[in-house]
């Protein structure tokens, strides 16, 4: 009779045992499916390869940059402006909290294009950076001639910008792109992600991260 509850106790432990080692060889395969699957949608967005053309524009630090200077690094890039009211403040939001995720030790680089050179000067744009606290040292803002912006925003980067002629705030003066593009190490464009969709920005920080172990 003593005997009883012993072994009761023993069978008891032992199917605990084998139950939380089933649940674990179940939770191990269901992650590694879904990290295939997941490694399998970001590698179909990353086929996208459209060339970057060749520029040179002027930071915020009044010093040229092309698309030479950006070559061996992966780099994000959007289209903003800084009297912009409400998307570009987000945008920025956006792309500052994607460089907090990312080491300052790798080579990335992030690039925001004025839609509106007239007013965005360099000592302009180096003040918006200033007063939102952004890594200055990874982080071009770019301006210049009008024509020459366009043809590397809207042409080459493929950022739709146009007059916003149905203006409720008199400072949203454009209609522009909420998204991010990716550039590889070779100044292609290999992918296109919504800055407002919260899975779009986990899969760009995945896209960063593969490119860079790209050679």
């Amino acid at each position: 009779m003593t005997d009883q509850p012993v072994k009761l106790s023993s069978h008891r432990l032992e199917w605990l045992v084998w139950s939380s080692l089933v649940l674990t060889v179940v939770a191990i395969a269901v992650a590694f499916v879904r990290d295939r699957l997941r490694d399998r949608v970001l590698e179909e967005r990353l086929q996208l390869v459209i060339q970057v053309p060749a520029f040179t524009l002027t930071n915020q630090f009044d010093q040229a940059v092309s698309l030479t200077n950006l070559l061996g690094q992966v780099w994000v890039a959007d289209v903003i402006f800084t009297t912009c009211p409400i998307s570009c403040e987000q945008m920025t939001r956006r792309m500052h909290a994607l460089a907090r995720q990312i080491s300052d030790r790798a080579p990335v680089k992030f690039v925001s294009i004025t839609a509106y050179p007239q007013n965005d000067t360099p000592a302009v744009l180096k003040k918006y950076a200033d007063q939102r606290g952004l890594d200055q040292a990874r982080w071009h803002f770019l301006t210049g001639l009008k024509s020459n912006v366009y043809e590397l925003s809207v042409h080459g980067m493929k950022f739709a910008v146009l007059d916003n002629t149905n203006r409720v705030i008199p400072d949203d003066l454009f209609i522009h792109s909420s998204h991010f593009a990716l550039v590889d190490k070779r100044g292609n464009i290999r992918g296109i992600f919504e800055g407002t969709e919260e899975e779009d920005r986990r899969q760009l920080l995945l896209a960063v991260k593969k490119l860079l172990r790209e050679k």
